[in-house]
């Protein structure tokens, strides 16, 4: 009889040494998987964090707009990157006379945006577009009257200018 009692003895220590085993084993996972979801969770706020603060620090402005109104028409845009972060220009507006057109350096192709043009921080980059390379309804480049510029950003920022051909 003192066997017998001693392994139902036996037997509930191995249940609860089994029970703990599988609380622990489950406790373990449970930690694993919220661990996993918070580090992606804050590598993605980290990275959204990154990018607005390159955002922030990404200026550019027009500093002159040209009109060459020879045989063959063509616009020259100078920007300046004044910020501290390069600048990928991946489009350019132009408005004029009610046609509104779309240059998309450096090909002209909109599938390929947002290669753009990448300009270093302190340094100017020149645009010649010429009015055949332009989509969409061309602005022709005609006497008295004004075109409106918005060079934009792969980061969505915008730079505008305005201009009247004599």
């Amino acid at each position: 009889m003192n066997g017998a009692h001693a392994r139902r003895g036996f037997s509930s220590v191995l249940t609860s040494v089994i029970m703990v085993a599988v609380v622990i084993t489950i406790g373990i996972s449970v930690w694993g998987v919220a661990h996993s979801a918070a580090t992606v969770m804050r590598n993605d706020y980290y990275d959204e964090v990154i990018e607005s603060v390159y955002k922030i620090k990404e200026r550019f402005r027009i500093e002159n707009i040209a009109v060459n109104m020879t045989a063959a028409p063509s616009i020259q845009v100078w920007v300046l990157n004044y910020g501290e972060t390069e600048v990928n220009i991946t489009r350019i507006k132009i408005s004029g006379g009610g046609n509104v057109s779309y240059y998309y350096p450096p090909d002209n192709n909109q599938n390929l945006a947002p290669n753009g043009e990448i300009i270093a921080p302190g340094e100017f980059w020149r645009f010649d577009i010429a009015e055949d390379t332009i989509e969409e309804d061309a602005v022709e480049f005609r006497k008295g009257i004004t075109i409106s510029v918005r060079v934009e950003s792969e980061r969505e920022n915008k730079a505008y200018e305005t201009t009247k051909l004599p």
